[in-house]
């Protein structure tokens, strides 16, 4: 995304080939990076050309909020209703798909494409809402939209390299610090990249890896603001299993058959809670705050003011009636049962019940 060699496609037939090369179903997936990374080059070029420089010399006013909390945790839809307060700026989902063009194209293509999502009435298969280039997207996804090898989701796509991308650039172990200092400057070099796209407004961002990262997110931005949300396990599981499937189906590359997708799951999310156990202490008072998903769903204006209290996000009024309204659009959303069988229930408790107990779930 930052540099105009190696080209896109090179890149990406590279880490294809390096994570065990397109399985036959990953086929039908292929067109579409094909396109994106050869027809994008010109448009890629010209943003190379036009911004870079600017890219490298902004500076970020504030430092960024964080929502923090494993996949399927209510994450996004926290991040969608703090995103109302337009004093706030996001990472959009245009963003996500087409970071190397962001700055050049979004003004103009971001309105031709939501109004195919309308026209066609799209949906979104991984959240079940309407399909909007205007909603928040996440580092990590545009990491690995943008053909960066280090980008922790390529997992998704080759199923096969899951642990070792997680464990390399989630938890960042067994890696070389060349390598983490190549990350680190990766990802700043996106946030700058968001942060002009929102004209520098402090930025609150997602991304469910970055649960992981407290202390490394701290040595960049010291001031940045933290927002915990936790689920119950069971649904978080539950949720995840069915979120792999969509995956699997609409997003792999490669081989899916031979993954255990259930071992991932609870291996991956007991590694990022320990490390948030671990590093959460290392936050400043006053720049993290905790909330329960059943809870916000429950009252949801009331925790996001306290929110807003704990972390001074500034008056809380400005935005009330923007998130007022928002919560009336989501009392139409049908959210999914999650209900376990008893003897997976008795598995995950197995293996998660720590957790279950650290934050007074019923088992």
């Amino acid at each position: 995304m930052n540099q105009l060699f190696p080209l896109p496609v090179y890149t990406f037939l590279k880490i294809a080939n390096q994570s065990g090369g397109f399985s036959a179903k990953g086929l039908r997936n292929l067109p579409a990076w094909l396109i994106k990374t050869i027809l994008l080059e010109p448009l890629r070029w010209l943003e190379l050309g036009l911004h870079q420089k600017r890219i490298r010399e902004h500076v970020m006013e504030k430092d960024p909020i964080f929502i923090l909390g494993f996949y399927r945790s209510g994450t996004s839809f926290l991040h969608e209703f703090l995103s109302r307060d337009d004093r706030l700026g996001y990472h959009t989902v245009y963003q996500m798909i087409f970071p190397e063009v962001m700055l050049s194209s979004e003004k103009i293509l971001s309105p031709a494409f939501e109004g195919i999502c309308k026209v066609f009435n799209l949906r979104d298969p991984i959240h079940r809402t309407r399909l909007s280039f205007r909603y928040p997207g996440e580092e990590d996804g545009t990491m690995t939209t943008a053909i960066n090898a280090r980008g922790a989701q390529w997992g998704y796509f080759f199923p096969e390299i899951m642990e070792s991308q997680f464990r390399k650039y989630v938890l960042f172990e067994d890696l070389p610090p060349s390598e983490l200092e190549a990350w680190k400057q990766d990802f700043v070099y996106l946030l700058k990249k968001i942060s002009l796209a929102n004209k520098g407004r402090q930025l609150i961002l997602k991304s469910p890896p970055n649960t992981a990262r407290i202390k490394l997110l701290l040595s960049l931005f010291p001031r940045a603001k933290f927002v915990f949300i936790h689920r119950h396990p069971y649904d978080v599981y539950g949720s995840n299993k069915k979120f792999w499937k969509v995956t699997h189906k609409i997003y792999a590359l490669g081989q899916t058959k031979t993954v255990d997708v259930n071992s991932i799951i609870l291996k991956t999310y007991s590694q990022v809670m320990d490390r948030y156990l671990l590093e959460k202490g290392l936050v400043p008072e006053g720049q993290l705050v905790e909330v329960r998903y059943d809870a916000l769903m429950q009252h949801p204006i009331e925790n996001i003011q306290q929110i807003y209290q704990a972390l001074q996000l500034g008056d809380f009024n400005y935005c009330r009636n923007k998130m007022m309204a928002f919560i009336e659009r989501q009392k139409s959303f049908v959210r999914l049962n999650h209900d376990l069988p008893e003897e997976e229930k008795l598995m995950v408790a197995g293996q998660l019940g720590r957790y279950i107990s650290h934050w007074g779930y019923p088992v």
